[in-house]
């Protein structure tokens, strides 16, 4: 099916402005739900692979449905599947028993994923804005019965749109959010399920079908045969939390946050400045001092937004290639005479304000490098998403940069993801 703007404009008339639940079924064709699949398949290696434990859970509700197992979740990061071994026949040889799966941040680790659940959805963001928060991607694998979390609210603001992928259906009961603090008092986790069903709003979808969910919904989810849905969440922010995202942009990008230099007791505390001086000596840029309160506020929200359109919604940055097989961008010589091009929709913001540096926005990270004129005109060509050989791009850099200082440039872009070497 062709997710085009009218599409997604009878998609919004259906939900009501995306204040009601419903159900779209053969929205996914075979192929696509077959390379989603795959790209989960990916995903999940990946993410195994990365060690990057966070956002991962795993759940076998023959033993507790409530309670992750952190004993096997661990086991997975160290038993991979093997070459040509399916998910299924890996799940069967590793648990041989009924699980569930909670895999957030899908994007992080699939190319495939970010790119197609953009551009299924390029036409809506268009027309209705980018969510303040961002996306991102999470992604359900089992047969667990009911959703380990219980009837639960998920996060204010957070609207979701489910892909199912199949191949067993799933069924999701729903209860408007005043109805269920009526029944329970809005008690969050509830696995006490069965009383409150005839209550329940019912949507049951299989293979290629999409649902969407308003985020006051009560809800709990049940597939008693092995299925995969990704969900894709529109992150509408409460004031504080967009407060706490653009935060963190201030601790990522300013802070040496791996310093672990233990600060010895201090005699006279209050009056000893040296913890003082260690906060400062944390500071990655003395730039950052000299500002006002405002100026230092609108500097850090700027780099939040930034990030955030460069990665064209998406929360959560790709794994970088030197995390993936520690790739240096000092080895720059193998993008000479290559024909590179851009992943869609994600294209490279700049800043061409300063004096001094050139900064730049790749794929969510932010990078700087000494200031030249010919750096936005590279960066528009590589936003073309057009076929570039890497010798056309460089023609025009001046005697103050040579061909090595143009190849450094475009490594540190090829390491962020911001395009692919085609031949």
């Amino acid at each position: 099916m062709n997710l085009d703007k009218q599409w997604w404009e009878n998609f919004t008339q259906t939900n009501q402005n995306f204040r009601k639940t419903c159900v779209i079924n053969n929205v996914l064709s075979a192929e696509e739900v077959e390379d989603l699949t795959n790209a989960i398949n990916e995903a999940l290696l990946e993410k195994l692979k990365s060690g990057e434990k966070g956002g991962f859970r795993l759940y076998f509700p023959e033993e507790n449905a409530a309670k992750v197992n952190n004993k096997y979740k661990d086991k997975m990061f160290t038993d991979h599947p093997q070459p040509g071994e399916t998910l299924q026949e890996y799940f069967k040889r590793s648990f041989g028993q009924k699980f569930g799966i909670i895999f957030n941040a899908a994007e992080r680790y699939s190319p495939y994923i970010a790119e197609k659940l953009m551009m299924f959805t390029k036409p809506l963001i268009d027309a209705i804005g980018l969510p303040a928060a961002g996306m991102h991607a999470t992604v359900f694998i089992g047969d667990y019965g009911w959703t380990p979390l219980g009837i639960h609210q998920d996060h204010k603001g957070a609207n979701v749109i489910h892909f199912h992928l199949g191949p067993g259906e799933k069924t999701m009961y729903t209860w408007e959010e005043n109805k269920y603090k009526e029944l329970t008092g809005g008690k969050q986790n509830n696995h006490d399920i069965t009383p409150l069903l005839e209550e329940a709003e019912v949507y049951t979808f299989g293979t290629g079908d999409l649902y969407y969910m308003p985020w006051d919904q009560f809800h709990i989810g049940k597939n008693d045969e092995y299925s995969i849905g990704i969900t894709f969440w529109f992150n509408n922010p409460t004031k504080a939390t967009y407060f706490d995202n653009v935060m963190n942009t201030f601790y990522t990008q300013y802070i040496d946050d791996n310093n672990e230099e233990v600060i010895n007791p201090q005699k006279e505390y209050a009056e000893n400045p040296t913890t003082f001086d260690d906060v400062m000596g944390l500071f990655k840029s003395d730039e950052i001092m000299s500002m006002s309160v405002k100026d230092f506020f609108q500097r850090i929200h700027s780099d939040y937004k930034y990030s955030l359109i460069s990665n064209h919604g998406w929360e959560n940055t790709p794994q970088t290639r030197k995390q993936l097989d520690q790739y240096e961008i000092d080895d720059y010589d193998h993008l000479k005479s290559k024909t590179i091009k851009a992943p869609q929709p994600f294209k490279i913001i700049y800043d061409n304000s300063n004096e001094d540096s050139f900064v730049f926005f790749v794929r969510g990270y932010k990078m700087e490098i000494r200031k030249s004129n010919f750096l936005p005109e590279i960066i528009d060509k590589i936003n073309s998403f057009q076929h570039i050989n890497t010798e056309d791009l460089l023609a025009n850099i001046n005697s103050e940069w040579p061909e090595e200082a143009g190849l450094y440039f475009l490594s540190m872009i090829y390491d962020k993801r911001g395009f692919d070497v085609i031949h």
